[in-house]
């Protein structure tokens, strides 16, 4: 998420944070997608009793997990590690947002 959009402007439904977070960040949801499929195909082989190919796709799920957490631990860094906004919000600013009549 950049610096300059506000969290608390407007609720965000699931596919709009999706599309959101797709667009940020392309490889995390890929590689989450590549997992999934590594996992499905491991648990079909091993359901099949085809050990080894399950054992080949478990280990695949692996490293498919490995470099999903390298691309967010990358991105994480790309942003510069700010978890936080720049300037924290005062609780007379928190008061006002929160005590908003016209906030959904």
């Amino acid at each position: 998420m950049s610096s300059t959009t506000n969290p608390f402007s407007k609720p965000e439904s699931v596919s709009e944070k999706a599309a959101r977070k797709f667009k940020e960040q392309p490889l995390v949801p890929i590689g989450c997608m590549i997992t999934v499929g590594f996992l499905a195909s491991g648990l079909k082989s091993f359901r099949d009793g085809k050990a080894a190919r399950s054992q080949q796709m478990m280990r695949g799920r692996v490293a498919a997990q490995g470099v999903t957490v390298a691309a967010i631990i990358g991105y994480a860094a790309l942003n510069g590690f700010k978890f936080f906004p720049d300037k924290p919000e005062t609780s007379e600013e928190r008061n006002k947002r929160i005590l908003d009549p016209n906030r959904r």
